[in-house]
């Protein structure tokens, strides 16, 4: 029996401006799958990042996310400022009973909810 993808590019096209940032591309990811983006800076990977969460659309192709599956993205350089944690900011507009999630999420990512913020390293 085939899987479900947890994510699927089809034909993704994206132009700023001049040259294409990609075109034609093709993705899925499957449950279990390990995922890098490798490249050189500006060559689009953060782009790539928010097509796939849907913060981008772009200019053809599809983006398919199954229905009970969500895609996040968190920025490279946060504002975490009027945060006291790291777990306070990771936290901030979830619902109360969603935060169980953060938890979880938190858990496999080896993430200490209860570090000052002022001690994290933005991993320059």
């Amino acid at each position: 029996m085939a899987r479900v993808p947890l994510l699927q590019l089809n034909d993704i096209s994206l132009t700023f401006g001049g040259d294409p940032v990609f075109d034609g591309l093709d993705a899925v990811v499957q449950p279990g799958d390990r995922v890098a983006l490798v490249g050189r800076n500006g060559s689009g990977k953060s782009t790539l990042m928010k097509v796939m969460a849907g913060l981008i659309e772009p200019d053809r192709g599809q983006v398919i996310v199954p229905p009970g599956q969500s895609v996040g993205y968190m920025e490279q350089d946060p504002d975490m400022s009027g945060f006291a944690t790291l777990g306070d900011f990771a936290a901030h507009g979830v619902e109360p009973g969603e935060l169980y999630k953060v938890e979880r999420a938190g858990e496999g990512l080896k993430f200490d909810p209860a570090r000052p913020v002022a001690t994290a390293s933005g991993g320059g």
